[in-house]
């Protein structure tokens, strides 16, 4: 193989391939390779700026030693070339296979079929196809280890913690958010950096990651041995969790949706009434005339500015929804069609959504459409107060998925439209700080917050919540929910949370939906934040709100007294321990922020020795000192709980001390869900 170092980095080429292999940040090796092309150092979503950091090379059988900064710009032939950073290191062998060891144990190796022998099938670990123009589809292949185990991957509703034997889609949907990078119990984790539609396989006999259509292969393996060090790393790499204000961990309160601005004001007059705590309150859609106008509907929200100033008094922060979807009747259509706005379509009508009316896409990735959308923002909301936006449908939601039929600035989307969420919360939440609406230190009367469906790689650097979508009221998928939290909080996302109770149905005079929104909320409060939502029954058809169809629906009431006194008494019991847990969440935070560890994290966080919580998916932490064991079974009353490491835990609802590494039946009547706090 020949290859030359330049400036830390290994550089080599064979057979048209070119790759590029360095240290980004301290414990992680950055791969690059472009087919017929040279590698574009350049090309970079969400990674932090490079930093210095201290490598070594070598390169044999010549035995020179390249240090950071010395260049060997002619091309050599070497057998090996050796790319070492702390404990990490990368070796390059002659057909430019990458095997990556830490702290001299193999931890991950690209799979490459030997051509040496006779006749083999054929086969590269990195593999490159023409998808069009300058793009290929790419796959990249590793070795399977069966002996390791996988977390991360972003929110995905099934059933498993760990993701050996599991294939993910590489794409953004409702209820579904792609971030890829996983933990690995071998003691690293691995960032597939590339936004583009595309699957990983994590099979018994290899891994493989796949680009349906990208310029360039790029990902990075992560080393640091323990999870938490591995979690160091990466978010040193991706980002770190910005402050928050500390109203944020309280209660929100939403439903879909509060028609009006008379009925907002009663909500809260309500709970301000029986004395509940109120942190947050939420207008949801079609609170405007039509999609992409951006603004309150005079006739149901006359006076915005004294509905949010009776609020504030009341220190309710109120928080409005916002699609970045357009409809062709609103008032902003023509200006953003005609300054390129707008996502457009490869064939046919520029129609991506059909909820009463048709619509395109605001294109968050061209910096045009974020400052057209902050002008009506700041115009129609933050000049009434309101500093708080939930930004929806942020994948964005198209029907049918035809990724390749969408035309971003960026590139089609089957190249770049995992990114969109990213540049959607980005071009919010960039402006609030640049126009001294919100401040670094989130402790002034304007500062908010940002609620978002999706998320990406380095989401966990803006003060935005993203939660689980629009999933059934029901017990199998509040199951699924947790390990969607988990599998988020893998990836370095701090806040996330779930609509309480489940999005779709749920009826309140039901007794096992009651029952289930007792369990939820009581999950909720172990949540990083505590958020009330959902379309209740029975459904109402409301006048005005003019569409397509001439009505739009609102949900049953979704209020802590909507689901009769003994559910109401146990949320109130329940929201008192929430607002002592605040002090606590606030401690947990301030380490977020240090070194990237997540509020809320699967056991295997914090044991990563213990092979007992390899795939134990119903119990979690909540910060170090919290062990949570929601309750998700209808009707169970007591539950199975492991109880790990070598220390003490004390029983929340006993008092009892029981020694770590140790199974037992937890008590879980209704009122009470198995909490255990280090001894």
């Amino acid at each position: 193989m020949k290859c030359r170092v330049e400036k830390g980095r290994i550089e080599w080429s064979w057979r048209g391939e070119h790759v590029c292999m360095e240290a980004c940040a301290d414990e992680c090796i950055r791969v690059r390779a472009s087919f017929k092309s040279p590698v574009d150092k350049e090309l970079n979503y969400n990674l932090e700026p490079e930093k210095d950091v201290f490598s070594r090379i070598f390169l044999e059988p010549q035995n020179q030693t390249a240090g950071q900064d010395q260049m060997v710009k002619t091309e050599q032939e070497v057998d090996r070339a050796i790319l070492e950073c702390g404990r990490m290191q990368a070796v390059v062998n002659a057909f430019g296979q990458i095997t990556f060891y830490y702290d001299g144990k193999q931890i991950l190796k690209e799979e490459w079929i030997d051509e040496t022998c006779d006749m083999p099938p054929y086969q590269k670990a990195r593999d490159f196809q023409g998808a069009g123009g300058k793009s290929s589809r790419i796959r990249a292949y590793f070795h399977a280890n069966s002996t390791e185990h996988l977390y991360g991957m972003g929110q995905e509703n099934r059933d498993c913690l760990d993701l050996k034997g599991c294939t993910v889609d590489l794409c953004q949907k409702n209820t579904k958010c792609t971030i890829p990078f996983y933990i690995s119990t071998l003691g690293y984790g691995f960032l597939w950096n590339n936004p583009a539609i595309g699957r990983a396989e994590f099979a018994r006999n290899r891994f493989l990651w796949e680009a349906q259509m990208a310029r360039q292969l790029d990902y990075v393996v992560v080393g640091g041995g323990s999870p938490c060090r591995i979690m160091e790393h990466y978010t040193a790499l991706t980002g770190r969790c910005p402050k928050y204000p500390d109203w944020m961990f309280g209660l929100w309160q939403c439903k879909l949706r509060y028609q009006s601005q008379e009925e907002v004001l009663e909500i809260a007059r309500e709970y301000k009434k029986r004395q509940i705590p109120l942190s947050v309150l939420v207008v949801d859609y079609f609170h405007w005339p039509f999609q992409g106008d951006w603004r309150f509907d005079e006739r149901y929200f006359p006076e915005p500015q004294k509905m949010q100033e009776e609020l504030e008094k009341d220190g309710i922060h109120l928080m409005v929804s916002v699609w970045p979807t357009v409809d062709t009747r609103s008032v902003n259509y023509r200006q953003l069609q005609e300054e390129g706005c707008l996502i457009t379509a490869e064939h046919g009508p520029d129609v991506f959504f059909m909820c009463r009316g048709a619509e395109t896409y605001l294109d968050m990735t061209y910096p045009r459409a974020g400052e057209l959308l902050f002008r009506e923002l700041r115009e129609n909301y933050i000049s009434s107060g309101i500093t708080s936006f939930w930004l929806d449908e942020a994948e964005p939601e198209i029907y049918p998925y035809a990724y390749e039929n969408m035309r971003l600035a960026k590139g089609n989307g089957l190249e770049v439209s995992c990114y969109y969420p990213y540049a959607y919360n980005e071009g919010i939440e960039s402006r609030l700080l640049e126009q001294g609406i919100w401040t670094e230190e989130a402790d002034s009367e304007s500062d908010g917050t940002i609620l978002v469906r999706s998320g990406w790689i380095g989401s966990q650097r803006f003060r935005s919540v993203i939660w689980s979508g629009d999933v059934p009221s029901t017990f199998e998928s509040f199951r699924r929910q947790l390990m969607a939290g988990l599998h988020m909080s893998m990836c370095g996302i701090v806040l996330w949370t779930t609509d309480i109770g489940g999005f779709y149905g749920g009826d309140a005079e039901d007794e096992e939906f009651r029952e289930l929104m007792v369990r939820w909320f009581q999950f909720g409060v172990f949540c990083p934040i505590l958020r009330m939502h959902g379309y209740r029954k029975p459904y109402e058809l409301s006048g005005g709100m003019d569409d397509m169809s001439g009505q739009c629906n609102s949900g049953g009431g979704n209020e802590l007294w909507s689901f009769g006194e003994d559910v109401y008494g146990i949320m109130l019991d329940y929201l008192s321990v929430r607002e002592q847990l605040i002090p606590y969440i606030k401690e947990q935070l301030q380490v977020a922020r240090e070194i990237g560890t997540p509020l809320m994290r699967p056991l295997v966080y914090d044991f990563p020795e213990d092979e007992k919580v390899y795939d134990l998916g119903d119990e979690y932490m909540f910060g170090d000192q919290i062990l949570a064991a929601p309750v998700m079974e209808y009707g169970a009353r007591s539950r199975k709980v492991y109880l790990p490491g070598d220390g003490i835990w004390i029983n929340g609802i006993t008092g009892e001390k029981i020694p770590g590494n140790t199974e037992i039946t937890a008590e879980a009547p209704l009122e009470k869900m198995p909490v255990f706090y280090r001894g």
